[in-house]
């Protein structure tokens, strides 16, 4: 059974793969980048989850006085949850592919609804740059922890 640390540490590498591979259409193709989108709703749904406990608290601590990096990461991770939640959705009237296969069609009207898709990558590739920057140590700590610790037991 993995640990905590090393579930999070691999479901926030899938996700920022699946971030990277989002961005390009031309990687993936339109019917494979529907279905990695309706598959990181799932993944992001349990980011939130295992993440609860730190949501929580940072909550009760940001009206603490020196507490501006909490206060700037909390709200990052709310800018990001909004803009992926509008990409989502206007993906998902967007769709082509993934939801017809479940005989569900939408019809965009017009092209506003592509606008607002590609505004909102653009918006939330760069909030997951600022996120991955902002949360570098811990990400360095688990990788030194798990990934180069690991292969020096496995050399001894």
């Amino acid at each position: 059974m993995p640990t905590r640390l090393q579930l999070v540490f691999a479901l926030d590498a899938a996700l920022l793969l699946i971030a990277c591979a989002l961005q390009s259409l031309q990687l993936t193709g339109l019917t494979l980048h529907e279905w990695i989108a309706l598959a990181a709703v799932g993944l992001i749904v349990l980011h939130l989850l295992l993440s609860w406990t730190w949501i929580a608290a940072t909550l009760r601590r940001l009206t603490a006085p020196g507490s501006w990096r909490s206060r700037f990461n909390y709200l990052l991770n709310v800018l990001l949850f909004a803009t992926f939640a509008i990409e989502i959705y206007s993906g998902i009237i967007l769709s082509e592919s993934a939801l017809p296969a479940f005989g569900i069609r939408m019809s965009p009207g017009d092209m506003s609804w592509r606008y607002i898709h590609n505004r909102f990558s653009n918006y939330f590739t760069f909030l997951v740059v600022l996120h991955f920057a902002l949360n570098w140590d811990w990400s360095f700590a688990a990788f030194r922890k798990l990934v180069l610790r690991g292969s020096a037991r496995g050399n001894a």
